[in-house]
């Protein structure tokens, strides 16, 4: 965990941290916004099931009282840290954007990883202009490299600003008589 934050510190609040399950990823997020009284407010996006521990582990670490977002009818945001789950946050990317978050902590990340998905398409609006952003998940590619894209591209719209040359150069991207697939892999000692 220790290590965990001190990669956090050296990526300056944008990474993603990938470490199995039961390692403490949430603990490491929270010791990093503690460290960063400064980071305020926060925003977690996590699954629904996820929020009460995540309210628990808040005031547990941080010793302070969170607001969770429930529902999709807008209403006032009153805390400096906020807990919304994915399936809703298309309902509140205005609100949310309103409130100028400091830092974004996305857990279960890898549920970004369709950008068809209107939980993706919202959460890169809701991203936007939040400078610090941590990715956590133990499953950052479940079945394909392309399922890591979104994350990345996120994180560091540098390392691979352009989705094309990610698909050909890691997925193995074929034109067929169908369009583009993007189900393979290629590279993947380099990606990793």
């Amino acid at each position: 965990q220790q290590k965990g934050v001190e990669f956090l510190e050296r990526k300056q609040g944008r990474a993603l941290i990938a470490d199995e399950m039961g390692l403490g990823k949430t603990v490491q997020a929270l010791s990093y916004l503690k460290n960063h009284p400064e980071m305020s407010p926060a925003l977690i996006i996590c699954p629904a099931f996820l929020k009460i521990n995540w309210k628990r582990e808040i005031e547990r670490w941080l010793g302070c009282d969170c607001q969770i977002i429930n529902g999709t009818k807008e209403y006032p945001i009153t805390n400096k840290i906020v807990i919304i789950n994915y399936d809703i946050i298309g309902d509140w990317v205005e609100n949310l954007k309103e409130e100028n978050f400091s830092i974004l902590i996305a857990d279960e990340a890898h549920l970004i990883k369709n950008n068809k998905a209107k939980r993706t398409k919202a959460f890169k609006r809701i991203a936007k202009g939040i400078s610090k952003i941590v990715a956590l998940t133990g499953t950052p590619i479940e079945n394909k490299p392309v399922e890591i894209y979104n994350i990345v591209n996120i994180l560091d719209p540098f390392l691979f600003p352009n989705y094309m040359f990610f698909a050909q150069r890691y997925c193995n991207a074929k034109k067929n008589n169908f369009g583009w697939d993007f189900t393979g892999h290629s590279n993947t000692i380099e990606l990793n």
